[in-house]
C-alpha cells in the first residue's frame, strides 16, 4: 500500500505542479496558490470516487485543519493532506491527531533550504512532497 501511495503522490505532484503554472503570474501569492492546489487535488479526488472533506478541523486541535481528507465507502479516511509553505507543526499535529492510512503534506516555497529544515517537525507517518513548479528565474 505505501508503493501506491507513493506513486499517487508522484502523480498529484505532477498534477499540482501544472494547476500552480496555470494561475497567471499577476494573481499568484501563497493563499491563492495554496486554495487553488486545495481545490485542484480536491478534483481530483472526488474524480477518484471519494467522499471528500475540506478544511477538517480535527478533535482537540485549534491550530490548523487538514486541508483535505478523503474517505472511501466504508466511511474510513483514506487520505490526509495537507498544502503548505513550510511543513508545519501545527500542520503535524493536525495529521497526526487521528487514524489515517495515508498522510501527507506538500510544500509550496521557493526556499528549499528552509524546507529542508522544516523536514525536522515530520513524523514516520506523514509523508512529504515539495512542489516545484517553476524554475528558480520564473518567480
Amino acid at each position: 500500500m505505501e508503493e501506491q501511495f507513493t506513486e499517487q503522490l508522484h502523480r498529484w505532484k505532477e498534477s499540482m505542479e501544472q494547476a500552480w503554472r496555470r494561475i497567471p503570474k499577476p494573481y499568484r501569492n501563497d493563499h491563492t496558490v495554496r486554495r487553488t492546489l486545495q481545490c485542484h487535488l480536491y478534483g481530483r479526488l472526488i474524480e477518484a470516487g471519494f467522499k471528500v472533506v475540506a478544511d477538517y478541523l480535527p478533535p482537540r486541535i485549534a491550530d490548523r485543519p487538514v486541508d483535505l481528507i478523503a474517505l472511501n465507502a466504508e466511511m474510513e479516511i483514506v487520505y490526509a493532506l495537507c498544502i503548505d509553505n513550510l511543513v508545519s507543526l501545527p500542520a503535524v499535529k493536525s495529521l497526526s491527531s487521528f487514524e489515517a492510512a495515508n498522510k501527507a503534506i506538500f510544500t509550496t516555497s521557493f526556499l528549499e533550504k528552509k524546507v529542508k529544515e522544516s523536514r525536522f517537525f515530520l513524523k514516520p507517518e506523514i509523508e512529504h512532497v515539495h512542489l516545484k513548479p517553476f524554475e528558480q528565474a520564473d518567480k
